[in-house]
């Protein structure tokens, strides 16, 4: 009998010691989720890898959208069409193999080769490469290349590491990645040879949830210790639960409607039709509850120079008086196939109160929510509007939303906008300097567009993130770019 007692009392301390050891290893481990899953975490294929510490670009946007040098110790610009780089003498990627100007060269080279979002952000004849020296020629004048070597898919990775980029890059980040299951999670251990100083956390995981009610949940449940893109329904009750809290910020991402500018049913007087439809007032009230703002146009009237004006009031009288003279009426209504998805968890709730309000306007939209929303809307025979979000403003320069968005070849023009009196203007832009010049150019780009009603833009989002009561040093960003650094930690 006493054995027995002996026994039981072992194995009660030592499962006593294994829980205990369970519970130490989940106070080093941060759990993330996150939405918007990724087939590759290559960092030319998605900004995951920057937001979650693993890798790092030569530059860093700051919250006032501008840059500062990050693995870069100085630079200068000797003609409009080069760029002089002296890179920081103490960094190490991962695998402890030095950064170096040939390994930012081939970086940047290998991203260039493999992502059309990032050969349309950086013009780029050549690289020369000299110890720690780089020095960039672009094609063009182009004043905006500093701005976008801060950009998440620009990221310096070595190019030599073992393993596939598109699962384990290696990059210069706190944070080491060291598993990825595909379009599921990530988990990285910390890399303790961090040239700005060890990593609080030990481990961290990343998992890819696109329900943003059961990121909640997990929060709640402690499951997660952080969330993004945090459902704007459930902002008030994380807020008033004693174990998390919530972060927010007036962002640089705008919620907006896509056209198919290949579709002959949405032409100008329908898309001025669609536009008016819209009840921003209202989505930013009860769909955003207040955590966004009106939109005006594609960027953030943070932006000082441009010019105040007026969110486009709804009108579904002058919405319908359009679509009368196409020959559509209350019998015989324009049907249109609409995409959303749900990423953005409040997407798919703005489309159904656009196509409530559209039926009063004799529109009929068709609504078809989609995993794969940059899938699907590269076949264009199969929508003709679609809800979507981006970042317009994430280093503070226009160009990079009009040469991605309004460019014929740009990586979000995903309706073939074409105005060549606006393609001109940005060519313009790309080569101009002088900082008034480019502002007079924007004012033009934006008015010529709004013209043609390019898209209709909704509201200026809120970047929102939540996380459990425990952790400490982390704040939503406008940029909505950065999220875990070596700062980052799970206290008691």
């Amino acid at each position: 009998m006493k054995k027995v007692i002996a026994m039981v009392a072992s194995c009660t301390l030592l499962l006593a010691g294994c829980g205990s050891a369970s519970q130490k290893d989940q106070a080093q481990t941060l759990n993330v989720e996150i939405p918007l899953k990724t087939t590759s975490i290559a960092p030319y294929d998605t900004d995951v890898p920057v937001k979650m510490g693993a890798v790092e670009a030569l530059f860093k946007a700051q919250s006032n959208g501008k840059v500062k040098k990050e693995l870069v110790k100085s630079y200068h610009q000797p003609s409009n069409k080069e760029l002089d780089l002296t890179l920081k003498d103490d960094i190490h990627f991962q695998n402890g193999k030095k950064l170096t100007g040939q390994k930012v060269k081939e970086s940047l080279e290998e991203s260039l080769d493999n992502s059309g979002l990032v050969r349309g952000s950086l013009p780029i004849k050549s690289i020369e490469a000299h110890g720690q020296e780089v020095k960039i020629h672009t094609s063009k004048a182009y004043p905006e290349l500093v701005s976008e070597l801060a950009s998440p898919f620009a990221g310096i990775y070595d190019t030599q590491a073992k393993g596939n980029v598109k699962k384990q890059p290696v990059g210069t980040g706190p944070y080491q990645i060291k598993h990825y299951r595909q379009s599921q999670s990530i988990e990285a251990d910390r890399y303790e040879h961090y040239w700005k100083g060890k990593p609080k956390m030990q481990h961290l995981k990343v998992s890819y949830q696109e329900d943003g009610d059961k990121r909640t949940s997990d929060l709640k449940a402690g499951r997660a210790d952080i969330i993004t893109d945090v459902p704007v329904e459930k902002m008030d009750s994380l807020k008033k639960d004693d174990k998390t809290k919530v972060s927010n910020v007036s962002g640089f991402r705008t919620s907006l409607l896509l056209y198919n500018h290949t579709s002959d049913k949405v032409n100008k007087d329908v898309r001025e039709a669609l536009d008016r439809v819209i009840d921003r007032d209202s989505i930013t009230k009860h769909i955003y509850k207040g955590y966004a703002h009106p939109a005006t146009g594609p960027f953030n009237d943070k932006l000082d120079y441009i010019k105040d004006q007026e969110p486009t009031a709804q009108d579904i009288q002058k919405a319908k008086q359009l679509l009368k003279d196409k020959g559509y009426d209350q019998h015989h209504p324009l049907k249109l196939k609409m995409v959303s998805y749900d990423g953005r968890p409040e997407l798919p709730k703005i489309a159904q109160v656009i196509e409530s309000d559209a039926k009063k306007a004799n529109i009929d939209l068709d609504i078809r929510n989609v995993d794969d929303i940059e899938g699907y809307l590269k076949n264009k025979k199969q929508w003709d509007v679609s809800m979507y979000s981006f970042g317009t403003l994430p280093r503070g320069d226009t160009g990079y939303f009009f040469n991605q968005a309004y460019m014929p070849d740009g990586a979000i023009n995903k309706g073939d906008y074409h105005n060549q009196h606006v393609v001109d203007l940005i060519h313009q832009l790309n080569t101009t300097v002088n900082t008034q010049d480019r502002h007079q150019l924007t004012e033009q780009i934006l008015k010529a567009s709004d013209k043609d009603q390019a898209n209709s833009y909704i509201a200026y989002n809120d970047t929102l993130i939540a996380m459990n009561h425990k952790v400490h040093h982390l704040q939503a960003s406008p940029e909505d770019i950065y999220l875990v650094d070596y700062k980052v930690d799970k206290g008691s």
